[in-house]
């Protein structure tokens, strides 16, 4: 009579710390996202809002060029709306708007995953998932890691390249959009262009796998889960399409 055959040795929990995670993030995001599925969300919000506020204002002298490019055609946008907006008018309230986009480059990131916290828990919920908003914040968080490398990217091409006779970030990206000249009217097509991108898509694939990993939604819904996440950032380019901006 033979010994009933040893039973199999159990899985060791998953220790990694959370350094490992920003490597794994990258190579193996499904590990990531299961073994912190319960974890708290904050450090991976914290770190990401703080290294992508860093680079926003690092860059700022290097991509000089192109911010103020982008605000002028945002001046004539607004003087061409409303004829009572003199450009000497806008040019008195440039100061302001400097201060302005100075605020918004600290918040709006954390508002912006925020946000995107609350839509990935809400639509994992839809999928058929079981995750909270804390999980839903986390899998945003992990999701957004590639706008790091997307904003190294950004600050190393502003210092090495001639910026100065640039006008649009999509001529510094990784999308469709650097490969055409940036447009003097309605800038809807060239933004949604500018959307499809590595980095963009690479956020999508996360957002998709960190729904199946942590959100436990089923597999055959990640596909529909990561496009649906795409849209989502997408949303204001589709917008100025629909509309003629």
């Amino acid at each position: 009579m033979t010994e009933p055959a040893a039973a199999a040795a159990p899985t060791p929990p998953d220790t990694a710390s959370m350094a490992e995670d920003f490597i794994d993030i990258f190579v193996s995001p499904a590990k990531v996202f299961a073994r912190r599925a319960k974890a708290s969300p904050m450090v991976p919000y914290l770190v990401v809002c703080v290294v992508l506020v860093g680079l926003f204002f690092a860059s700022k002298n290097a991509l000089a060029p192109i911010f103020a490019a982008e605000m002028q055609k945002g001046i004539d946008a607004a003087i061409k709306a409303n004829p009572q907006l003199t450009p000497e008018v806008m040019d008195k309230a440039k100061p302001m708007m400097n201060i302005t986009v100075n605020i918004a480059g600290v918040v709006i990131v954390p508002c912006i995953l925020l946000v995107l916290g609350l839509v990935t828990w809400i639509l994992g919920r839809v999928l058929g998932g079981t995750l909270s908003f804390g999980t839903g914040l986390l899998i945003a968080s992990y999701a957004w890691m590639p706008r790091i490398i997307e904003s190294v990217c950004g600050l190393v091409q502003g210092l090495l390249l001639d910026v100065g006779s640039m006008t649009s970030r999509f001529q510094l990206s990784a999308s469709v959009a650097r490969f055409l000249d940036p447009p003097t009217g309605a800038q809807g097509l060239y933004q949604l262009l500018g959307q499809i991108d590595v980095f963009s898509i690479w956020v999508a694939f996360l957002f998709a796998v960190g729904l199946v990993n942590a959100g436990k939604i089923p597999r055959n819904k990640a596909i529909a889960a990561g496009l649906i996440m795409w849209v989502i950032g997408a949303l204001p380019a589709i917008w100025a399409v629909l509309t003629g901006k």
